[in-house]
């Protein structure tokens, strides 16, 4: 009987991972405030005697309630998300996730990369950006007048590279000859099973290529060492395909860092209208991601059938709602 009970108390989406520690600790708070506040209202009133077991017995069944269910208080988690400093969160360690980025600042620098032996401004390894050779390729790619640590022009690239075309007004759409290529290339990736050439494309080492599953990301390691993250496998695989397209398309690819390269697949991506793993079509739309201790609004694009994350961006709330 006290099982039943105690399963119907519990509320594993803010226990275990999920427990929210400020608010684990803005409760406790509470909860040893009421109880001393408690005891000494009984002293007062002149119950010295019960005192002391009244208030450690409130304790008590507080922190059994805030052990089982996160909280004590009704809303403590719409309350710490809404109103709870981003500052606080971060000395818990509970900073909003950011959504996957592909690349990540500071990959790349080994074999077969032109760019990151002379890193781009955007790179995060360091250097004057581009010099020499790389400063031409940079030229070619529309980048000669980027200041260092100034991020690349996705768009501007993918125009440049005859990715994209204006579409319905003021839209941009995929090119027909660009999207027949990119998906017959993505097959191509799919069907590879050593992946390591394939990012050399972006710059990276070629290696032995680990993949994991993390949370609402993708994960990806090269000889152990983290390259970056994806919102699933289908956007990696398809950024994988636009890095090979691009490298005989783009003049001056080689010339950008591994993560200049990374953010322009990265934008490419949120022109997909057909999944690249499942091949249904695909939606695009905002949602509210909700971890243990933080929310956010994000724009993405999914695969109607198979549910794959292609695309994901943080937008801002005031946006959304204009």
């Amino acid at each position: 009987m006290l099982g039943s009970l105690v399963t119907r108390l519990r509320r594993p989406e803010y226990t275990g991972e999920n427990r929210c520690l400020p608010c684990t600790v803005l409760n406790v708070g509470i909860a040893s405030v009421g109880a001393t506040l408690l005891g000494a209202w009984l002293v007062a009133a002149g119950s010295a005697t019960a005192a002391v077991g009244v208030s450690t017995g409130v304790l008590a069944v507080s922190l059994a309630a805030i052990w089982l269910r996160g909280y004590l208080v009704p809303g403590t988690p719409t309350l710490t998300k809404r109103y709870l400093p981003a500052s606080v969160l971060a000395a818990f360690g509970k900073t909003p996730a950011a959504s996957p980025e592909g690349i990540a600042a500071g990959a790349g620098g080994g074999a077969g990369s032109e760019a990151d032996a002379a890193p781009s401004g955007a790179d995060e390894a360091g250097g004057d950006g581009a010099t020499g050779g790389n400063a031409a390729a940079a030229a070619d790619a529309g980048e000669a007048g980027r200041t260092e640590g100034e991020p690349v022009d996705p768009e501007a690239l993918l125009e440049r590279a005859n990715a994209i075309e204006p579409c319905r007004g003021d839209d941009r759409c995929l090119t027909d000859e660009f999207e027949e290529a990119w998906h017959a290339e993505i097959d191509a990736v799919r069907a590879d099973d050593d992946l390591g050439p394939w990012l050399d494309r972006f710059g990276l080492d070629d290696g032995a290529v680990t993949t994991k599953e993390l949370g609402n990301s993708f994960a990806v390691s090269v000889d152990g060492r983290r390259v970056g993250a994806w919102e699933s496998r289908a956007a990696f695989h398809a950024d994988l395909a636009a890095a090979t397209l691009f490298a005989d398309r783009l003049p001056g690819w080689a010339g950008l860092s591994a993560r200049d390269r990374g953010q322009v697949c990265n934008g490419l991506r949120i022109f997909l209208e057909t999944c690249p793993d499942c091949g249904s079509p695909v939606s695009f739309g905002t949602e509210t991601v909700e971890s243990c201790c933080t929310s956010r609004t994000v724009a993405a694009v999914t695969c109607d059938d198979c549910e794959a994350r292609v695309f994901e961006s943080p937008v801002d709330d005031e946006d959304v709602a204009a």
